[in-house]
């Protein structure tokens, strides 16, 4: 099943390059599958939020507090059996249980003990929230030696509720400063048009919403690396955005150098231009980050699975919202409040002069020489657009 799943992702891999390269030679219509596109989202925040409010996001040790005893049972144990194992034990506050489903190979076997076992992961609080203190810990793993057998000790930890609701309070502190911050630079970077900064944004929180639903929706724990991989999601996905945009901006001046100032640009049909010229960058950049996350999901062990799960499913969910989201939500508030050229103040000259690419090839250049005052050594005049 292993070999099976990263089979799966190879061949979907190959398959993404080739429809990206067909963008080199085809003009698709991506913005006339609007439909598609936000009935895709529509489901996909469904069943994100759904999941959410049924399931809610399990929190690991480092947000919720107390003591963890991973171990591993050479034989096989039910939930149930682990917690009858703990009922007489003094001054248990909370307790919760999560078995493996399969026997796993013991990398380190110890000699004359089996050379497997089933991964235990028991969560253990006292009465007022506190983790166990040492000695507490010891007495636990003894408890479960006693009513289980012989166990292999594989891991134990404790925090205290004070730190792992500081590190709550600073994750959301941490992603609402990253949304205010990004919208601030985009509407700076875009030539004071809010317009890009909304579109980027709400294009986030539909990663953000989407990587949370199915993370709850596969039962792993948040800890830590999580909130790092949604920060890394939100740097991520907006880099791609910025891209498009840029070229959307680019495009967009260069028709009304073009055309005239005074005549409405359709925008529309620049902003699918624009993302079906940038589409196999984009396509590239992204699956060079999957080919990477996909090898430490199926290589780098346990302690990175989780890590690398979110990172996929956020860097997928990113680059689908930059393609499929932030520009209908671009051209959805365009269709409210057109675009217009930028301020002229802002505008650099239309003409420069390109000396390398003078050559004197005639009576043409010579009248051009002698409008402009320039030697014969000079450069011709060429046209290079406008752009805010």
């Amino acid at each position: 099943m292993h070999y099976l799943s990263l089979g799966i992702w190879i061949v979907a891999i190959a398959a993404a390059v080739y429809w990206g390269q067909t963008f080199d030679r085809n003009n698709y219509n991506l913005l006339g599958k609007r439909k598609l596109f936000i009935g895709l989202s529509a489901l996909l925040l469904l069943i994100s939020v759904a999941t959410l409010a049924t399931q809610g996001l399990k929190k690991g040790l480092d947000f919720t507090g107390g003591t963890i005893l991973e171990v591993g049972s050479f034989k096989r144990v039910t939930p149930n059996e682990i917690k009858n194992a703990f009922k007489d034990f003094p001054d248990i506050g909370g307790l919760t249980v999560q078995v493996g489903t399969d026997m796993v190979t013991d990398p380190k076997p110890e000699e004359g003990q089996p050379g497997e076992y089933q991964r235990v992961l028991v969560r253990l609080t006292l009465a007022d929230g506190s983790p166990l203190d040492p000695t507490k810990t010891q007495a636990a793993l003894a408890q479960l030696k006693s009513k289980l057998g012989d166990v292999k000790e594989l891991r134990t930890a404790s925090i205290g509720p004070t730190i792992s609701g500081e590190l709550t309070n600073n994750a959301i502190k941490a992603l609402a400063l990253a949304l205010v911050a990004q919208l601030i630079y985009i509407f700076l970077r875009f030539g004071n048009q809010v317009r890009y900064g909304i579109a980027a944004d709400l294009a986030l929180l539909h990663d953000v919403i989407i990587m949370m639903g199915f993370y709850s929706l596969s039962g792993r724990e948040v800890d830590s690396p999580f909130v790092a991989a949604l920060l890394t999601i939100v740097g991520y996905s907006v880099m791609d955005s910025v891209v498009i945009f840029d070229r959307i901006r680019e495009n967009l001046n260069d028709w009304w150098a073009e055309h005239g100032e005074d005549q409405a640009a359709p925008y529309d049909e620049i902003v699918n231009a624009s993302l079906c010229q940038t589409m196999t960058r984009s396509i590239n950049t992204t699956l060079t980050t999957i080919v990477t996350l996909v090898a430490i999901y199926f290589f780098g062990g346990e302690t990175l699975q989780s890590f690398a799960f979110a990172l996929i499913i956020g860097i997928l969910g990113g680059a689908y919202s930059s393609i499929a989201v932030a520009p209908q939500l671009l051209c959805a508030i365009n269709d409210k409040y057109p675009a217009t050229p930028p301020n002229s103040a802002t505008w650099y000259d239309t003409d420069e002069i390109v000396p390398e690419d003078y050559m004197n090839d005639g009576d043409d250049n010579e009248v051009y020489q002698e409008e402009s005052g320039l030697p014969r050594s000079g450069g011709r005049k060429r046209s290079r657009g406008t752009r805010s």
